[in-house]
């Protein structure tokens, strides 16, 4: 499998989709032998012939001082099963026990920035269960959640089956115009919502002697001691309104999606900010290696692998 991982996963997940809708509700041993199922496939494709995942597994122990890269790919494999049990859960309206979940080791971090009145936009990275756990954050505080649909519609149509059990207003950033979604986010700070996106699809990074790209809304920052383009968006609308820049992650556990906030990000320079950002969440992956969904990213796999083999490779 020379190809994205991503394409490979959402392939599976929609030649999966019509059984899984009706797991949440089968008796334990079907739900066990149908994720069982989807397991063993995710876990051999770390094996097949001239797959990136072994490459990119590698590279990311590596720079985590590991030597253990199949083992992290287990443990990657069984998040992301526990982030589609809970997704499921999710679309079948299991939402109270969703919400039982979520846990926030410092509430009062977030409840002092809320209190302010400005709101705070919570930037995080993909994590298996980043939109499973808004279902519990939007019933504690006021959420705007941006999502990026696929664009095939069927597809997105499916995504849109998990978003309208949230319980917060939901904008599709890929469906809907710039100047909307800006009048939307700024709407919503100025409100006091919690805009919460996540923020790690990266691009070509800009050049150093220009560093903000305008036209792709990407700053240049450093992200495993590698240059990247990342989303300016956080900074950028937060700033017009002094709003802070909130990093957090989730993780999870068999009996809980914990909910670990970084600190909050002033945001007086756009690149400043937006490389605050960047370290604070490559802080929160390298804590939390197993939940994060964009490790097999292709553009990630990159800049894992150039990172590891720099003579000055930052290990943990």
């Amino acid at each position: 499998m020379s190809g994205s991982f991503t394409k490979f996963k959402d392939r599976i997940w929609f030649a999966f989709d019509g059984g899984l809708r009706r797991l949440p509700d089968a008796p334990k041993p079907v739900q066990q032998l149908a994720y069982g199922v989807l397991r063993a496939i995710f876990v051999g494709a770390y094996y097949l012939p001239r797959a990136p995942l072994a490459r990119g597994s590698a590279a990311f122990a590596k720079l985590l001082g590991r030597k253990d890269p199949a083992a992290m790919h287990r443990a990657f494999v069984g998040g992301f099963i526990l982030g589609l049990q809970r997704m499921e859960m999710l679309r079948n309206g299991q939402t109270d026990t969703l919400e039982a979940l979520l846990e926030i080791p410092e509430p009062d971090k977030l409840d002092a920035l809320m209190a302010q009145g400005n709101g705070a936009v919570l930037a995080m990275p993909h994590c298996h269960a980043s939109v499973a756990m808004v279902r519990g954050l939007a019933q504690r505080y006021p959420v705007l959640m941006l999502v990026r649909e696929t664009a095939k519609p069927s597809r997105a149509a499916a995504q849109r089956s998990y978003y309208d059990h949230l319980g917060c207003e939901c904008l599709d950033v890929r469906r809907t115009g710039d100047a909307s979604v800006a009048r939307a986010v700024l709407g919503a700070l100025r409100q006091g919502k919690l805009v919460v996106g996540v923020v790690d699809r990266i691009q070509d990074a800009p050049p150093e002697s220009a560093p903000y790209d305008k036209a792709r809304d990407m700053v240049r920052a450093e992200a495993f001691g590698q240059p990247v383009g990342i989303a300016g968006w956080p900074a950028r609308f937060a700033g017009k309104l002094g709003a802070p820049v909130l990093p957090g992650m989730v993780a999870q556990t068999e009996d809980a999606m914990i909910l670990h906030l970084g600190s909050p990000l002033e945001t007086r320079d756009l690149e400043a900010t937006t490389q605050a950002m960047t370290r604070a969440l490559e802080a929160l992956v390298r804590a939390h290696p197993r939940d994060w969904l964009f490790v097999y990213d292709k553009y990630w796999t990159r800049v894992l692998q150039q990172g590891a083999s720099a003579p000055s490779s930052k290990q943990a």
